[in-house]
């Protein structure tokens, strides 16, 4: 009687045979969560949101997770709301809806959420789904930009330093460029390499131009790569 189970647990991998106990304890705990989120838990309806959406029990659900998430939303989970507004803003799972996107944004961003309010300027910025506005986008990336998020520091710093919603003042372009540059934001350091290549708004510097120049083509900023080469020949 005991041969059987010896047998197949030589013919078969070891992961295959341990399949269905992982898979029967992931069911549990989506049981679980659904018992809560069911009665209402906002954290419970979130987590299977999250679930559904990542494919927990291996195929993903997105209609099931922006079901989920909504019930989140609709007991003022912010991560659910920011989710929604990035699933529609995508369009991954969905059709792409910039307006309910943007609903959804606004909704996070009123708790201060960083990622929606980033997002909230991006929108504003290219007038995806909104008229563009570079005030209203300018103002949704400084509140991130001052919570420390490198991508919004480099946006604010480039619409200080076009004058973009905002007055020109290339001593703050410098400024959130650099607080930018120092997190590794590519994106800065490009922009900070050509600065000091130009002596546009900062002292004219070709050691620092390089500097900056090489830490952004190390971090991915390909176009940095001909700016070194001229500097170098």
């Amino acid at each position: 009687m005991k041969i059987v189970p010896v047998i197949m647990s030589i013919l078969l991998p070891p992961l295959l045979l341990h399949a269905s106990p992982k898979l029967e304890f992931k069911e549990r705990l989506v049981k679980s969560a659904t018992e809560k989120a069911k009665k209402g838990d906002p954290n419970a309806q979130f987590t299977l949101g999250e679930m559904y959406y990542l494919g927990f029990l291996g195929k993903k659900d997105y209609e099931k997770a922006v079901y989920w998430y909504e019930k989140a939303a609709e007991g003022g989970h912010v991560k659910a709301e920011f989710n929604l507004g990035y699933i529609y803003f995508t369009g991954k799972g969905v059709k792409r809806d910039y307006k309910k996107a943007l609903e959804w944004f606004m909704k996070a961003a009123e708790y201060d959420d960083p990622k929606a309010m980033r997002y909230l300027g991006e929108m504003y910025y290219k007038g995806l789904g909104v008229d563009k506005d570079y005030k209203k986008a300018f103002y949704w990336y400084k509140k991130t930009a001052d919570l420390g998020y490198p991508k919004a520091q480099y946006q604010v710093g480039i619409m200080y330093r076009r004058g973009l919603g905002v007055d020109k003042d290339l001593y703050k372009a410098k400024y959130y460029l650099k607080r930018s540059a120092v997190q590794s934001c590519s994106e800065a350091e490009f922009e900070l390499g050509k600065m000091y290549l130009s002596g546009d708004g900062i002292e004219k510097d070709e050691e620092k131009a390089i500097r900056f120049l090489k830490k952004a083509l190390k971090d991915g900023k390909k176009e940095a790569k001909e700016y070194i080469e001229k500097l170098e020949n």
